[in-house]
């Protein structure tokens, strides 16, 4: 019985830590949304967000909240497809989107991505997805907080440029 109790706090810590961690991606991207010079996008023109993975700890619904209280005045629309959803979810991308966010158990594999990566911003886990993929920004965790890094080759000279002031964050940019 102890064992199953010690087991089961400790599961309780870790999904906590995800959902922290989660919400911290969240607000990353929520003002990641504000440094992207977008290609053809009107002023007033939505923003669309696919959020591609299993989805156990509510990354989807805590990047809508976000979303809502920080960038009031922009429309947001958020797509979230699970594992089982790949095809439907590339067949989305394809017609186009401001960001691709792949949750670390995404499915999709580099082989899709390439034909999607001037579309929009895709956005993976991990350094070494980041420099695999044609990627442009990757969440790190490391010692429980969680580090956006940003390929350098993706500010200023590809469509969907990253702002340049972002460069200036050498905290931030990797």
């Amino acid at each position: 019985i102890f064992l199953g109790i010690g087991s089961s706090y400790a599961f309780g810590q870790s999904a906590e830590q995800s959902r922290k961690l989660a919400r911290l991606e969240a607000t990353y991207l929520t003002h990641l949304t504000k440094y992207v010079q977008w290609d053809n996008q009107d002023a007033g023109t939505k923003l669309k967000i696919i959020v591609h993975g299993d989805d156990r700890f509510k990354f989807s619904d805590t990047l809508r909240f976000a979303m809502k209280i920080s960038n009031p005045e922009t429309t947001v629309e958020i797509l979230s497809f699970s594992n089982a959803q790949q095809q439907v979810a590339l067949d989305e991308a394809s017609k186009g989107f401001n960001f691709l966010v792949l949750l670390n158990n995404s499915s999709i594999s580099g082989v899709h991505l390439s034909e999607l990566k001037d579309k929009g911003v895709l956005v993976v886990h991990g350094q070494k997805r980041l420099n695999s993929l044609p990627a442009q920004v990757a969440f790190e965790y490391n010692q429980n907080r969680v580090r956006m890094l940003i390929d350098r080759k993706a500010i200023g000279d590809q469509k969907n440029r990253i702002s340049s002031k972002l460069a200036e964050l050498k905290s931030a940019v990797k």
